[in-house]
């Protein structure tokens, strides 16, 4: 087998993994959670996104993310804010991790940390296209913005932190490149 083989083996084992985690910490664990106004607000969400789009890259964070929304929102444990919220997360935090592993390769865990950018901006905006709320726009955008960065700054906060512990550990986003 192939460097290239195995390394692509390792980024879909890994993506798998954090799918099954990602469905379980969502529906097992009764304060992963919170409903407010049709949103479930679930840190472990971003948590996830925020390792995955650091180490196995935006397409594979994309597809965790993606597989975690169908699979929660099929099971009623999520919400249709969970795929815009969700995927839009992983794609500023892949985009963003890419980039640093080019230029600023010491600095790409901060990359995690970019998470509610794409999740609170492009994500909240989002949902706020699918399903208005509020009297306004600017009213129904600030409080879609708001429940988004209510979870995704924790999610992100968290996701970074173990990016770290998990390099103390040996595993980084160099074992899948």
């Amino acid at each position: 087998m192939s460097e290239i083989d195995t390394k692509l083996t390792l980024k879909i084992a890994t993506t798998a993994i954090f799918v099954a985690l990602g469905v379980v910490l969502s529906a097992l664990n009764p304060f992963a959670y919170y409903e407010i106004f049709g949103t479930k607000i679930n840190p472990f969400a971003h948590l996830i996104n925020a390792i995955t789009g650091v180490l196995i890259g935006l397409v594979f964070s994309c597809i965790t993310a993606l597989s975690i929304a169908i699979i929660r929102f099929s099971l009623a444990i999520g919400t249709i804010h969970a795929f815009h919220g969700g995927i839009s997360g992983a794609i500023v935090v892949g985009i963003v991790a890419y980039f640093f592993k080019k230029k600023y390769p010491k600095y790409t865990n901060y990359a995690a940390l970019f998470e509610p950018v794409g999740t609170v901006f492009i994500g909240g905006t989002i949902g706020y296209l699918v399903l208005p709320i509020g009297s306004s726009v600017i009213s129904g955008l600030i409080t879609y913005w708001w429940l988004f960065s209510l979870s995704s700054i924790v999610g992100s906060i968290l996701g970074f932190i173990l990016l770290i512990v998990l390099k103390k550990a040996g595993y980084s986003w160099e074992n899948f490149y």
